[in-house]
């Protein structure tokens, strides 16, 4: 994997976090590392200053932000337009070029939702892609596939981050999913997880990580997303990647 491709999302540094550390700060701590992208947590975001912070900094270094928002696309058979709205501005606002929710509960995409996603990707020059979580709800593969593939068909501009390591709380097999999902894919999440479903440092878990890289699209984008407490060992996860 190439050092461009690798990203840092945010929760590597959750005990920063959770002492109220601003996300804007980790942006210095990236470009230390010597890597281009970070993904911000929308959770963890204090305020408005926050991001055109994040902006600044991102503009300082060359950074590509990626926006990750805990929240659904649909609810209640509904397209959240206006949560949608909020996030792309958000997005925008921070300098961010992708922004990454859950599905949620849809009846059926409609031509109606994809132009409205597709108006608000276009209006704040952002990109829209849906992950598999670690609920039953969003983190099943068959509703994945089946939505992707109407999007699809539909001509939608919505995409899927893969998280590798989601899987295993729904008892699917990464590996099939990654061969399943594989023509979808624009974004990674790695992680391992073990079988008391913690996360682990890469190769201390049950996931084939290396054979789920080799199958998914070469060159797009991949963050380590799990709490790492000492800079050293990022530096080693980051070169088990540089290895595959």
């Amino acid at each position: 994997m190439k050092k461009d491709q690798i990203a840092i999302n945010t929760l590597v540094y959750l005990e920063d976090l959770k002492a109220g550390l601003p996300q804007s700060e980790m942006l210095d701590w990236v470009h230390e590392l010597g890597l281009k992208n970070i993904e911000v947590r929308r959770e963890f975001i204090k305020d408005r200053q926050e991001l055109k912070d994040i902006k600044t900094k991102s503009e300082q270094y060359g950074m590509n932000v990626f926006y990750s928002i805990p929240e659904v696309l649909y609810d209640n058979q509904q397209l959240n337009v206006e949560t949608l709205e909020l996030y792309c501005k958000e997005a925008y606002d921070m300098n961010a070029s992708a922004i990454k929710l859950n599905i949620g509960e849809y009846g059926q995409v409609s031509e109606a939702d994809l132009k409205a996603i597709t108006r608000l990707t276009e209006r704040y020059s952002v990109k829209l892609t849906v992950e598999n979580d670690q609920t039953e709800s969003n983190g099943r593969s068959q509703k994945i596939l089946d939505f992707l593939t109407e999007v699809k068909k539909l001509g939608g501009p919505i995409t899927f981050t893969f998280d590798i390591g989601n899987w295993l709380f729904q008892g699917e097999d990464p590996v099939e999913n990654a061969k399943l999902l594989q023509p979808f894919v624009t974004y990674i999440h790695i992680k391992d997880i073990d079988q008391e479903k913690n996360t682990r440092l890469l190769n201390d878990g049950l996931v084939d990580w290396k054979r789920i890289i080799g199958i998914l699209p070469k060159e797009i984008p991949a963050a380590i997303e799990y709490p790492i407490s000492k800079k050293d060992v990022l530096v080693s996860e980051i070169q088990k990647l540089l290895n595959v």
